[in-house]
């Protein structure tokens, strides 16, 4: 039986010591990939020291437009009973990141689906966050259009402060700032707020205040980098 080995990828650069053994020695054993970018991917295979040339492996990119092309490219494979790769652009293939398609179609296919332990941005930030770690959401990223904005952080707030509950997502990085804006604007001042920003990396910083109290800090800091924010509701 074929597989489809899911291969997590180091959050910062190529910070091999974040993924486990077991992912890297399956990666080594495979010669076709799928990837968000073909490019990330590549730097990733060359950073495990691959045993085949790259020229000898096959990386193709995940994206709607191709989905059908890939679906067949997979039955093929699994006809010649080769094992395949999903790798993430940073940390685990389809958590907050494309591919459960392709994992939908392997159940539906009666090929074998093999995950592996590694970095999660979105859960270690919660980790770290003091917030409730047994309720929680993610939303991904929030409306960009800044009166559905409004609206989408009045919701979440309301989520929050009633059920103790944390609300995950992101932003694009260079968009932190103006994300952080809104926050400060129309979340509650007595929730907690918890911005995790370079995870993995030398300039990782995670921070939890209320959102009065980040009011009056320098977040110059989160300019461009990337960052997972959680609304928390106040545990007395």
């Amino acid at each position: 039986m074929s597989k489809l080995h899911l291969i997590p990828v180091p959050l910062s650069g190529s910070d091999i010591s974040q993924i486990c053994h077991q992912a890297i020695s399956s990666a080594h054993n495979l010669r076709y990939f799928l990837a968000e970018r073909s490019k990330t991917a590549r730097q990733f295979i060359k950073s495990i020291k691959h045993p085949l040339a790259q020229s000898e492996i096959e990386v193709r990119e995940l994206n709607d437009e191709d989905f059908i092309e890939n679906k067949k490219w997979i039955k093929e494979l699994v006809s010649q009973n080769q094992d395949l790769g999903l790798v993430s652009e940073a940390g685990l293939p389809c958590i907050a990141d494309p591919g459960y398609n392709i994992v939908m179609y392997a159940h539906n296919n009666n090929i074998e689906v093999a995950p592996y332990p590694g970095p999660n941005s979105m859960l270690m930030a919660l980790m770290a966050s003091g917030l409730n770690g047994q309720e929680f959401s993610f939303h991904g990223y929030l409306p960009r259009k800044k009166e559905d904005l409004k609206i989408k952080l009045n919701e979440i707030s309301k989520l929050s402060a009633s059920t103790l509950s944390s609300q995950i997502f992101m932003e694009t990085p260079y968009r932190n700032l103006s994300l952080l804006e809104s926050i400060l604007n129309h979340v509650p001042a007595d929730l907690y707020l918890s911005i995790s920003s370079g995870l993995g990396s030398s300039i990782q910083k995670i921070k939890t205040h209320k959102v009065r109290e980040w009011k009056s800090l320098n977040s110059e800091y989160l300019n461009d980098v990337p960052a997972v924010f959680i609304i928390g509701g106040n545990r007395k």
